[in-house]
């Protein structure tokens, strides 16, 4: 299975998650700030974002989303991947998930590992589809210690996925 790993990061815990995945596929993350380059060829491409503000993409996405909304993904799974802070932005916690998600779908991709909201605390978010969210969310600010877990569990339910 090829993977590509793709990720926007400004103070660096996406880009900390990305590479952290990327060891356990065995790949080089790729930041965002490079473009969607060889996406084509791979089996699963994971996608990750901070979420900014109140519930914006960080700011390398913003250059490429558009990109990504006019690419071919039909046959390709997705993985979504981001950080936030579910306390200080319990109505937009990792809303980058959700604006990347429907990106991916207009492309035609299928997104996978979707993971329930049962263990954070927030609101809502774009990411949120019957109370799952579309990928893996991240909290550094409050929930810092389960992060290893929920990146090996989330990394096992990608692959019996695919």
């Amino acid at each position: 299975m090829k993977v590509g790993i793709y990720y926007g990061s400004t103070i660096g815990d996406t880009a900390s998650i990305a590479e952290k995945l990327g060891g356990f596929f065995n790949v080089e993350a790729v930041s965002i700030s490079e473009g969607l380059t060889n996406i084509d060829n791979f089996d699963l491409i994971l996608l990750g974002s901070s979420t900014w503000g109140y519930g914006d993409l960080q700011d390398e996405w913003n250059d490429e989303i558009e990109s990504l909304k006019k690419m071919n993904l039909a046959g390709k799974k997705v993985g979504l991947f981001g950080t936030g802070d579910q306390e200080s932005y319990v109505d937009t916690f990792c809303d980058a998930l959700g604006i990347i998600g429907e990106a991916v779908r207009e492309a035609g991709g299928e997104i996978i590992g979707f993971t329930s909201r049962d263990s954070y605390n927030f609101d809502d978010s774009k990411a949120l589809e019957d109370n799952n969210l579309m990928g893996l969310a991240i909290d550094v600010n409050n929930q810092d210690d389960m992060t290893s877990s929920r990146i090996e569990n989330w990394v096992e339910q990608l692959k019996k996925e695919m």
